[in-house]
């Protein structure tokens, strides 16, 4: 008997037979460090004189912390798979049946890829809303997005959130900085008019703007500066920056991370007044980078519900909106939930079959299962390597001619395996 099909690389050939041993195709998802870079800017002057100068031919220089090149953050954007977070604004996602509206209290949620999700997301923002929901709150979510950023195609504005009935409205995307947000968020709190203003950011600032950490103080100090020049009494909830793969890998990094999340809770407690309470969530108690994320970085279903919780806990605890999350956390499916639609034909030459399926949102690749039904198989194999989404149509070679197969994909989102396809049978040419 034949070995089983045999999956081959991406090419121009689409549809031909690959022979030989068996190629390595890359996983669609690798760990990434940060979220994605945009352009920078000017560092914080001295918090003291309140001056901020304007930026020199210098600026960018890696060993003073300041903002990359264009040319290093179109690199670090290229070595992360994620595209630009500058261009076009995308259009807004239209509204779906049963999507409920909110109230009161106004509620804007800042932060970078971690908190804006990606395509086939719930995000925690949506946890945190139904939470919020099932309190009988009826936060009015506002902010100038409401998309997904598309890990396929690597460009905003993508609308396959897992389940798209809450109010999305937030100022997240991927890319976001704190250097950024620090002088842009005045104008937002002015023309969104949040009470509550809940901010989940810093990693990329350490990881791809390499900041020191007097400068991540200072940008953060300078954040509440400007969210309370445009609302004196807003009341702020700082998240504490989870763990990733590069935490657990570099101890350096992993210090810096903690040094930072250490400036979060000091600067809260500092600046927090009673007309504009500050608090710290705790949304990164008992995240498992493994478990929580798709790709060692960004959460899955397990990993939003326990930074939502984080944030859950505070308003509880704090201001009094809501109740802390329920304990214990359910234990979530993770993958693509959407079912590929799989079809499949005899191939062009002997001893093949051409496979075709539909996407399913965030799916980076998919696995290929198959038996030979007419030599007894009862047990699906899956083949070593996964698929891409641009490898539809792909022939499936090596088979046995005249021999039945039944076949079937499996949707992953990085590390994560979800969504089985339906089974198809074919007789192999």
């Amino acid at each position: 008997m034949r070995p089983f099909g045999v999956i081959r690389p991406h090419s121009a050939q689409r549809g031909k037979i690959y022979t030989g041993v068996l190629p390595a195709v890359i996983a669609a998802a690798v760990a990434v460090g940060g979220c994605q870079v945009s352009a920078a800017g000017p560092g914080r002057g001295n918090p003291a004189s309140g001056h901020t100068p304007a930026p020199s031919a210098s600026s960018g220089q890696k060993a003073t912390g300041g903002p990359r090149s264009a040319q290093d953050r179109a690199a670090a954007a290229a070595a992360t798979g994620e595209g630009t977070a500058q261009g076009a604004k995308p259009s807004p996602c239209p509204p779906v049946p049963g999507q409920p509206t909110g109230g009161s209290p106004r509620i804007m949620i800042v932060g970078d890829s971690i908190t804006s999700g990606s395509s086939g997301d719930y995000t925690w923002q949506y946890r945190l809303y139904q939470h919020l929901r099932a309190d009988g709150v009826s936060p009015q979510m506002v902010g100038p997005h409401d998309w997904l950023y598309d890990n396929v195609t690597r460009a905003d504005g993508d609308c396959s959130y897992a389940d798209p009935r809450f109010e999305r409205a937030n100022d997240a995307h991927w890319g976001m900085a704190l250097w950024e947000e620090e002088t842009a968020i005045r104008a937002k709190v002015a023309t969104y008019r949040p009470d509550y203003l809940l901010e989940l950011l810093g990693l990329d600032d350490l990881f791809w703007f390499l900041k020191t950490q007097s400068q991540m103080a200072s940008y953060l100090a300078g954040f509440i500066d400007q969210a309370r020049a445009a609302s004196p009494h807003i009341r702020i909830v700082l998240g504490i920056i989870p763990p990733d793969i590069h935490t657990q890998h570099s101890t350096t990094f992993a210090a810096s991370i903690g040094a930072f999340n250490n400036t979060i809770s000091a600067t809260a407690s500092q600046l927090s007044t009673t007309a504009s309470p500050i608090a710290v969530a705790q949304d990164a108690a008992g995240f498992n980078v493994a478990a929580d994320t798709w790709d060692g970085t960004h959460p899955n279903a397990n990993g939003e519900v326990k930074i939502a919780a984080g944030f859950a806990d505070t308003l509880a605890r704090r201001f009094g909106l809501g109740t802390p999350y329920p304990t214990p956390f359910p234990v979530l499916p993770t993958g693509p939930l959407t079912q590929p639609r799989l079809t499949a034909s005899a191939g062009g030459n002997p001893g093949s079959a051409l496979l075709s399926w539909t996407l399913a949102p965030g799916a980076s690749g998919y696995y290929v299962f198959l038996k030979d039904v007419t030599a007894g198989g009862t047990a699906f194999k899956r083949l070593p390597w996964p698929l891409t989404p641009t490898q539809s149509p792909w022939t499936a070679g090596l088979l046995t001619s005249g021999h039945t197969y039944d076949f079937r994909l499996q949707a992953c989102k990085g590390n994560d395996c979800g969504a089985y396809s339906n089974v198809v049978s074919v007789t192999a040419s």
